[in-house]
This record gives C-alpha cells, sequence and structure tokens, in this order.
C-alpha cells in the first residue's frame, strides 16, 4: 500500500478521522501525517523522509497518507486534531504551540542563537526538555525531535537597508507575544494575521511587509506584492517534529521505538538539508525581488534584547535560567 499523498479540497477532521489508526492488515496501522506545505516546497522532501523512514524501519507495518498543502487546515486546526488523535504526525512551529507550552517562546526570541548548531544544543539539552515536554505531552502532543530550518528575515513592499526604515511599518509577525513584543521595540507595527491571509494582506496594503523565511518568501510568490527581502537572520528557525499522544500512547513499545529512532534520524537529516540549500534560498529571491543587507544590525541586536527581560519575568525559574546560560554562551 504504501505511502499515499492525499489532497483533499473540502477536508474535514471527520473525514481524516476515518484514515486515522485504519486497520491495514493484521499488526498494522495507517497513520496520518499533515503538512502546511505543498510539494513543491523546500520542506516537503524532509517532512518525507521521516515518513519513508518510519515505513522502511517498521517492516511495513506503520503506512501513512500524506495530506498537504494545508488541506487539513492551519497550525490551530492541526494541533486540535493532533490532540484528539485524528492527525498523527505533523511538523509544528513555536509559535503554534506556545498556546500549550508558554516557555517554547525561548526559541523564538530574537538574536538568540548564533546559528543552527547552536539551536539544536540547545532544543536536545536537559534543561530544554524539562521547561515544555512534559506539559506538551499533558496536552496532546508529544515531541519527538526538533528540526533547525534556517533562518527568519524581513519582506517588505518598499526597502529596509537600516532600522529607521521599519519605523511605523505594518509588519505581520507569528503570533507569539515575544516576537511581537521584539518588533515593537524595534518601531514597527506587529500584526499578527494568518499566514494564508499574508499574500492578500499584502496585496491590499493592510499589511507593508513581514517577518518570514525566505523559502516561503519565494515558494507562495509574496515577492510579486513584497519586491524587497532584507536579510537580517533574527530568528534561527527550529520545528517540532511531533506525534499526536493519543497515537503514541496506542501503539506498541517496539514501534514506538522504530518512530523515535526515524524522527532522531530525520532531525539531522533535516539539518543537513537546509543547511545546504540556505544559499541557495537567497540566490532563488534574488531571482525574482531585490535582497538588502542592513547595515546597522548591531542596533537592531540592541533595540530588540528588551524583550529578554520581560519572558524572563513572565517564566518559570527553570525558563529564566535557560535563557540567562543560553544569553551568557552568546557573548
Amino acid at each position: 500500500m504504501g505511502i499515499q499523498r492525499t489532497l483533499l479540497g473540502g477536508a474535514t477532521a471527520l473525514s481524516a478521522a476515518l484514515l486515522f489508526f485504519a486497520p491495514v492488515h493484521a499488526q498494522e496501522v495507517e497513520l496520518v501525517h499533515a503538512s502546511l506545505n505543498p510539494e513543491t516546497h523546500i520542506d516537503y522532501p524532509v517532512n518525507m523522509d521521516f515518513v519513508n523512514r518510519v515505513e522502511k524501519l517498521s517492516d511495513g507495518r506503520i503506512k501513512f497518507r500524506v495530506f498537504d498543502s494545508g488541506v487539513l487546515g492551519d497550525e490551530r486546526q492541526m494541533i486540535e486534531q493532533m490532540q484528539s488523535g485524528t492527525i498523527a504526525t505533523a511538523r509544528l512551529t513555536p509559535a503554534a504551540l506556545s498556546g500549550l507550552c508558554s516557555g517554547i517562546s525561548i526559541l523564538n526570541l530574537p538574536f538568540l542563537f548564533a546559528d543552527g548548531q547552536a539551536l539544536l544544543d540547545a532544543v536536545n539539552s536537559p534543561e530544554f526538555k524539562e521547561i515544555c515536554d512534559e506539559t506538551l505531552m499533558a496536552n496532546g502532543i508529544h515531541p519527538l525531535s526538533y528540526w533547525w530550518m534556517g533562518v527568519r528575515d524581513l519582506y517588505t513592499k518598499s526597502p529596509v537597508e537600516n532600522l529607521d526604515e521599519v519605523k511605523g511599518m505594518k509588519l505581520r509577525v507569528w503570533e507569539d507575544r515575544y516576537v511581537v513584543q521584539a518588533w515593537e521595540a524595534l518601531g514597527a507595527i506587529p500584526t499578527p494575521i494568518s499566514f494564508s491571509e499574508l499574500y492578500t494582506s499584502l496585496q491590499t496594503g493592510a499589511v507593508d511587509g513581514a517577518e518570514g523565511w525566505a523559502a516561503s518568501y519565494n515558494s507562495q510568490s509574496f515577492y510579486e506584492v513584497a519586491p524587497h527581502l532584507t536579510r537580517i537572520s533574527y530568528i534561527q528557525i527550529a520545528s517540532t517534529l511531533a506525534i499526536s499522544e493519543a497515537v503514541w500512547q496506542k501503539l506498541p513499545a517496539d514501534l514506538q521505538a522504530v518512530v523515535q529512532q526515524a524522527a532522531d534520524e530525520n532531525a539531522a537529516f533535516a539539518f543537513e538539508t537546509f543547511s545546504a540549500v540556505q544559499d541557495g534560498i537567497y540566490e532563488r529571491s534574488a531571482n525574482v525581488a531585490t535582497v538588502h543587507e542592513v547595515s546597522d544590525i548591531d542596533t537592531w541586536v540592541t533595540r530588540s534584547s528588551v524583550v529578554f527581560d520581560s519572558f524572563a519575568n513572565d517564566q518559570p525559574e527553570a525558563v529564566a535560567r535557560m535563557l540567562a546560560k543560553l544569553r551568557a554562551n552568546s557573548n
């Protein structure tokens, strides 16, 4: 039977539920893997690497149906379906998971991690697992591993080459309170809106730009309505590869081990893949837009750092301690 890639134009949670844990034949299960992005997106091969590894390592005892292009909903809807067990596995951003565990927003603090390896060292540390793993599992989301996917930059309708040019800009930002605070400190007017509404919002002038991943800027054709990409690398992008806790608990121990092994191997594959393509992402952007560098990145770092104290004051002691350690290591 193998992997089935499925596009359901009007998919509902109920229709997907019929696929969850459907019996294939004796001692086999069929799971749903959901993705926001289309097959043409740069993260699709990494998603499929995880799916393929699980099927191979399980000797076909686990099989997947893959629903891409957000046909099962946005991240919030995906989380709800994972909590109910309708969706088995998906890649989820810290911004989406922050509603279940606010401490995970440490991954979205501006200019905290020097590079992707520093981020991975942090998410694989005992301190990080203490922050969120049990809370997420108690809320129906079982973290398997973490991806590093590159960096988040800025794309706008008018050019930005220094911080003064950001002042007063309406920018679409992640729905993360500390991302919002960081952009307020930088002088922008942060506007959390759904990713699915971003193109139209840029087109109509509801926003002047957005912070985001250049790979999505390319794949979603945002350059058509925001022809300026400014490289600031203000967030090292982390994503959680997760499985529904309800699904996890129904898997026998040997298949749990298989899924975890596949996730660990896939995290290494993700790092290799995104490291290899990072420069190419900007090359593709330069073919369709104007790519800018900023002349005053130290000012961006200093101004946005005010969010660190706000974050630490809002969090349990364990999270504040980890932030202090990361800041010390980055200096």
